[in-house]
């Protein structure tokens, strides 16, 4: 920083300071910048001495910057009084944000803690929109905040010390039962204001209370919309009342937890899930009482997942109409997909990615606004009812090693894009000929499949083809041979070619292609030949690519 930044006594814009330990660049510097505005993040706060010198800072009449930011280096080590020095940064009562960095206090100072002014009910800070606090480590227990009437973030982060979230993270005066001690008569809600909170990388904590006051429950987190939980691994309790929560993003914590927050949602629109422990299956109660909002729902890394719904639920009960998206990846013990799929009259995306145990798809037989269905590892048979699937304009069959045979096609009018890979024992793709509109077609990785499928020539509107490693009779060569149709051999604007580790020269039937625009290859033994056969027959190319090993 500048030497003497304090005699800038004018200066109305300073996004950040770091403070130094010798004159000139002390925190004392700030004290005569009465203009500032707008947001100040301070550094460096271990050299700050004491409470005293930390006050000379004058951050309580710095009234027109309504965002602060507290960091202290991480890396710092031995002794410390952040108690102290925070205590004597004290902003304004007219703050809108603050962040609170690396503080190695075990409690947090009295003008956070003190909640609202005992004497005349008054709030401090009742025009604070947001609080971040991260990486507070030795702090045991989080400030008491449900009083603020205007909070709509909290972030809770790295606060290894905390095993309890306890009813004074509410209310001061929980259990006491005082509506007139929350500023007014009759009983005000905690975190009135509250539309977002994040809980993360808690490794301690065991248990987050709900209020003390029964007579409060309803009037916690009533606006609360997003929520996410993740890194606490030892939570084995949380509340149950988010009245209006619509998205929930939680991660590597218990299923126990898990229920217990989605046990009363009615109105959620979006869960992403990762890495739940100790879930079989999904409640019952989240498809039934979300039924028309849920939208969204991405499962990730739940090792113990078995089945998305209960076995017997699977005959009788509509998962959800108005899902639209399911997402499901790395589910190993997942073997039970619901075969009420045509109940799902609104879902547009389905994507069963790296769970082995799915060994058979249920029927698509009914989901007509699907548009993107992705199958990936595991899946023996292809799934019946697709033909009916007339929205469908991308579909993605990858590591699939049972999989033998893709059938026809026919009806797939929308379909735009296709990928086949990587599918060892597949031996047959069936007619392609009535998909009019595809323009991405990849086959690549199929070792046994000996014949391209028919109506190749018949894709007009193709601009990318992406083809090769199949069985050992169809080479680079034959498969380019094998294209005829002239309209096909203008409008190809791309052409990524896999397994041309056995050619030593490139082939003269790239040739035919003369829309090419971007041309790539995967295992060519030499790139000096490629690129001296590309500057010497194909210098109208845009964009090339070449890769020794074979891509994957």
């Amino acid at each position: 920083m500048p030497i003497n930044l304090g005699q800038l006594t004018c200066l109305q814009t300073l996004p950040f300071f770091v403070i130094g330990q010798k004159i000139g660049h002390r925190i004392e510097e700030l004290g005569r910048l009465s203009q500032l505005r707008g947001g100040l993040n301070i550094f460096n706060l271990e050299h700050v001495r004491d409470k005293e010198e930390a006050k000379t800072a004058n951050l309580v009449g710095k009234t027109r910057v309504h965002k602060l930011e507290f960091h202290w280096s991480p890396e710092r080590v031995g002794n410390n009084n952040d108690e102290d020095v925070l205590e004597g940064l004290q902003p304004h009562p007219l703050l809108k944000s603050l962040k609170i960095e690396n503080f190695r206090g075990e409690k947090f100072p009295l003008w956070i803690l003190a909640g609202d002014n005992s004497g005349g009910g008054l709030f401090l800070f009742n025009h604070l929109l947001e609080i971040r606090l991260v990486d507070c480590n030795k702090c045991q227990k989080i400030p008491t905040l449900g009083h603020l009437p205007c909070l709509k973030f909290l972030q809770i982060e790295g606060m290894n010390n905390v095993t309890c979230i306890g009813a004074e993270f509410y209310d001061s005066y929980s259990g006491v039962g005082s509506s007139t001690s929350r500023g007014g008569s009759g009983r005000n809600a905690l975190f009135p204001a509250l539309e977002r909170l994040d809980l993360q990388s808690m490794p301690n904590l065991v248990e987050w209370k709900d209020t003390m006051d029964p007579t409060t429950t309803g009037m916690v987190f009533p606006r609360l919309e997003e929520l996410t939980i993740k890194e606490c691994k030892k939570l084995k309790s949380a509340p149950c009342h988010f009245p209006s929560l619509k998205k929930l993003d939680i991660e590597r914590t218990c299923g126990t937890t898990f229920k217990n927050i989605i046990s009363k949602l009615t109105t959620l629109v979006s869960l992403d899930m990762v890495d739940i422990s100790e879930l079989d299956c999904l409640p019952e109660h989240l498809w039934q009482n979300n039924t028309m909002s849920l939208m969204s729902l991405n499962i990730r890394y739940c090792a113990d997942l078995v089945s998305i719904l209960l076995p017997h639920e699977d005959d009788v009960c509509a998962p959800c109409m108005s899902l639209q998206s399911l997402y499901i990846y790395g589910c190993n013990k997942l073997s039970h997909l619901p075969n009420t799929l045509q109940t799902l009259n609104s879902l547009e995306k389905f994507e069963v990615i790296n769970c082995p145990n799915v060994m058979y798809f249920p029927s698509l037989q009914g989901v007509a606004p699907l548009r993107t269905l992705r199958i990936s590892f595991g899946v023996e048979v292809f799934p019946s009812g697709l033909q009916s699937c007339t929205s469908l304009s991308e579909l993605y069959i990858s590591i699939c090693p049972n999989l033998k045979l893709i059938p026809d096609m026919p009806e797939l009018h929308s379909l735009i894009r296709l990928d086949i890979c990587d599918c060892p024992n597949l031996i047959s793709i069936g007619d392609l000929r009535g998909l009019h509109s595809l323009n991405h077609l990849l086959i690549a990785r199929c070792p046994k499949l000996s014949h391209l499928p028919d109506g190749l020539d018949c894709l007009t509107r193709l601009k990318y083809l992406g083809i090769g490693e199949l069985c050992e009779e169809l080479d680079v060569s034959t498969i380019l041979c094998s294209i005829q149709h002239q309209h096909l051999q203008t409008s190809l604007e791309e052409l990524e070619l896999f397994g041309c580790d056995k050619l030593n020269t490139p082939p003269d039937e790239i040739l035919r292609f003369t829309g090419l625009k971007r041309l790539q290859v995967h295992g060519w033994p030499s790139q000096r030949t490629f690129f001296k056969w590309i500057n010497r027959r194909m210098r109208h190319l845009k964009s090339i690519g070449w890769a020794r090993t074979m891509a994957r």
